[in-house]
């Protein structure tokens, strides 16, 4: 049952909540709440559906222009490895989102086993009690259990599913599924023809790492490190270097020859859709999903923002839409791989391909440091893009940083504002020459700043 102050947060904000979406998913496309506007060069604005690896994270997420979120709790949701969340953390999630009007949907999507058959009732029934406005499900016997354990929640198919046709699309739509996150190995011309024979809603993925195995069932690291990806564990063997051996030469180790570079034949890209939004938009395709609950701040910041303006920019554009170069810098400061646009528009393969050729990421920036509120303020988590206009920073360093280190500020609406660390003292107003990962310290700074703005910095070179 949920703690005392849960049902007392659900009170106050019961009239910001978001009522779950009824369980009839086959409803016409006139009747969705944004619907698909008239004539060429027009879209529907889809939502913007970001990760949230962590209470912080998900917060951050909203203040950079997220619509709503996926989540995880500590158990059943694919993500072991990473922070997630615990009830009560998911309980203030769905309070601080509801009241910035948008909206948490929680992953539950791992692939179930006999045991976990008792523990998933109650925890299905808490989500309900907290009001989340969807699960995401992969396993029939999960759905089976959502639906009678939370009835009032919309339910949500995962990219684990692997839906690759409009019948499939029909199948889940009578199974009480309302939205399904299509599998990444469909072609344009197939999810435009899925988008013509359903009125289901459709997400797909347009950011992010992806899994080389089939819509990311993946049994390498089960077999290598008896760690299985279906159950949230996964230790990403696709992306080591792989040597051939032969059984009676061993030590000897060949790499699988295909050009200079040798071949990492699992190892593969980062997906990025920003150039083909516009393509995507005039499908209708109901949300556009953002990769990495397990990835930091600074990815968060500059993914979402970019996509957020791309997404403004495309409904406003009027069949003009075009990438703007800040967009493309953004998207290339965060670490990823070199990206792809994956088997929805793919590349010339005697070019490029799916695979990168370096195990390497592509780290250009680093995370400074988050901006903090200062300890005597008062601030609350849902008033996150609530400003503060002392003329001083209060941060939490999360990279070394030095006098004369040049850290820059990321702001919601594209805005990139460099400031040099001429002096910073703790909070105590000791003047300190370095500052440690953990530590807080505060300097003065003539811009206009807001709690869990992202901060980052250029990675040296020795870096």
């Amino acid at each position: 049952m949920p703690v005392p102050f849960v049902k007392l947060m659900l009170h106050s904000c019961q009239q910001n909540t978001v009522e779950p979406a009824p369980q009839n998913a086959n409803i016409s496309r006139k009747d969705r709440k944004v619907s698909q506007q008239d004539g060429p060069g027009t879209f529907a604005k889809p939502e913007l559906l970001a990760p949230a690896g962590s209470l912080e994270k998900a917060q951050i997420a909203f203040a950079y222009g997220a619509d709503a979120v996926y989540a995880g709790g500590t158990n059943f949701s694919l993500r072991a490895s990473a922070r997630n969340l615990n009830r009560e953390e998911l309980a203030a999630l769905c309070f601080s989102a509801h009241k910035l009007g948008r909206k948490v949907y929680v992953a539950v999507n791992t692939f179930a086993r006999n045991r976990d058959l008792t523990a998933l009732p109650p925890y299905l029934e808490y989500l309900q009690d907290i009001q989340v406005d969807a699960l995401i499900l992969s396993d029939p016997g999960v759905l089976l259990l959502a639906k009678q354990w939370a009835p009032d929640v919309s339910l949500h198919l995962s990219t684990q599913a692997n839906t690759t046709n409009s019948l499939s699309v029909a199948f889940w739509g009578k199974q009480g599924i309302r939205r399904v996150n299509l599998a990444r190995e469909l072609s344009y011309s197939e999810v435009q023809t899925i988008r013509k024979e359903t009125a289901m809603e459709l997400e797909v993925f347009v950011h992010g790492a992806m899994c080389v195995s089939y819509s990311g069932r993946c049994l390498l690291s089960a077999i290598l490190n008896r760690r299985s990806a279906n159950l949230g564990r996964c230790t990403q063997p696709c992306r080591w270097s792989y040597r051939l051996v032969e059984e009676k030469r061993p030590g000897q180790y060949f790499p699988i020859q295909q050009d200079q570079s040798g071949t990492y034949i699992f190892n593969s890209k980062d997906l990025c859709l920003i150039e083909e939004l516009d393509q995507l938009m005039e499908l209708g395709i109901d949300a556009l999903k953002i990769e990495g609950r397990m990835k930091g701040a600074l990815y968060l910041a500059n993914v979402i923002r970019t996509y957020r303006q791309a997404i403004d920019h495309c409904c406003d554009a009027a069949g003009s839409y075009v990438v703007r170069r800040d967009w493309v810098d953004d998207l290339a400061r965060v670490s990823h791989r070199p990206y792809t646009k994956g088997m929805l528009f793919p590349e010339p393969r005697e070019t490029t391909g799916d695979v990168s050729p370096s195990t390497s990421y592509v780290q250009t920036h680093t995370l400074a440091g988050i901006v903090r509120p200062f300890p005597e303020s008062r601030w609350e988590p849902e008033n996150v893009l609530l400003r503060n206009t002392t003329g001083w920073v209060c941060m939490e360093v999360r990279s070394p940083l030095k006098e004369g280190s040049v850290v820059e500020f990321l702001y919601p609406d594209g805005r990139t504002l460099p400031l040099t660390l001429n002096s910073f003292e703790d909070l105590l107003g000791n003047r300190l020459q370095v500052a440690h990962p953990n530590s807080w310290i505060r300097f003065p700074a003539p811009l206009e700043v807001f709690p869990l703005q992202v901060v980052s910095a250029r990675r040296s070179r020795a870096a």
